[in-house]
């Protein structure tokens, strides 16, 4: 089905994007070939696509080189769109009618898999924060191809030094490669949304850059970067009552603020 064919379809079935759902559906075929070109597939894998709505992009990724689709869709109205694409691919495109907070990308782990995904903006960085911090580097996942709003995108991202810097961009750099590798304007999606979005690639490391305490150091960058204005030597009081003596042990200077401070150094924080 092109485009146009899923667009009669939905007014077939008289579906609509819902806002709680945080729906955008992605029907520029160009942008969509894109995604699945950006994604690397070079071998036969398995892929997990969240929220494929009425399947536009998810029928791009079923005509690549991949063994299996799995979709997860939450909005049962949107069942009988993804039901008609597997009538074309009934080997290959597996559907999974639960809500994408609840699963468990492990249940994959059988086979090497990607995941590929116009994600519902409003659980994005909850989504990828939970894979990542499931110790994605141990899983069979070999990367991710997400996309965010554009100003999540360049969060997600930033380098040390930049004012963009924050949590996710620590936790992210832990575990993978990240590069924004596609930016998609407001145009390519029904409804139109009022921000611009960009696709993120991010290859799986085969282990975390350091060493790290996981539970701690998610309690160092939320102290730091929720006072990101400030010195650490004030924002991380609460965590290390002793502060300056502990900046100074791992070579972390007082007057710092959160983004000029290396991933390492939060690292070797969370492990004191």
């Amino acid at each position: 089905m092109n485009s146009r064919t899923i667009l009669n379809k939905i007014k077939k079935y008289d579906i609509s994007a819902k806002k709680f759902f945080g729906q955008n559906f992605l029907f520029d075929e160009n942008i969509l070939r894109k995604i699945v070109e950006k994604s690397n597939i070079k071998e036969k894998v398995n892929i997990l696509e969240i929220g494929p709505g009425p399947g536009g992009l998810t029928q791009e990724i079923l005509k690549s080189n991949v063994n299996e689709v799995f979709v997860i869709e939450k909005d049962k109205d949107l069942l009988p769109l993804l039901e008609d694409i597997k009538i074309t691919f009934p080997n290959k495109l597996n559907i999974i009618s639960e809500d994408a907070l609840n699963f468990d990308i492990r249940r994959l782990n059988h086979n090497p898999f990607k995941i590929i995904s116009n994600l519902p903006y409003n659980i994005s960085t909850i989504l990828l924060i939970k894979w990542l911090t499931i110790d994605i580097c141990n899983t069979s996942c070999k990367s991710l191809t997400l996309m965010f709003q554009k100003e999540v995108a360049e969060r997600i991202v930033a380098k040390k030094g930049s004012s963009k810097r924050s949590r996710i961009s620590i936790i992210t750099e832990l575990y993978t490669n990240p590069k924004m590798v596609l930016n998609v304007s407001p145009g390519s999606f029904v409804p139109r949304p009022k921000v611009n979005s960009a696709l993120v690639y991010f290859e799986i490391l085969k282990k975390p850059r350091f060493d790290h305490n996981q539970a701690k150091l998610k309690l160092i960058i939320d102290a730091a970067f929720n006072q990101k204005r400030k010195m650490v030597r004030s924002s991380l009081k609460k965590v290390f009552p002793n502060i300056e003596l502990v900046l100074k042990k791992v070579g972390i200077e007082k007057t710092k603020r959160p983004q000029s401070i290396e991933l390492k150094s939060f690292c070797d924080l969370s492990l004191i």
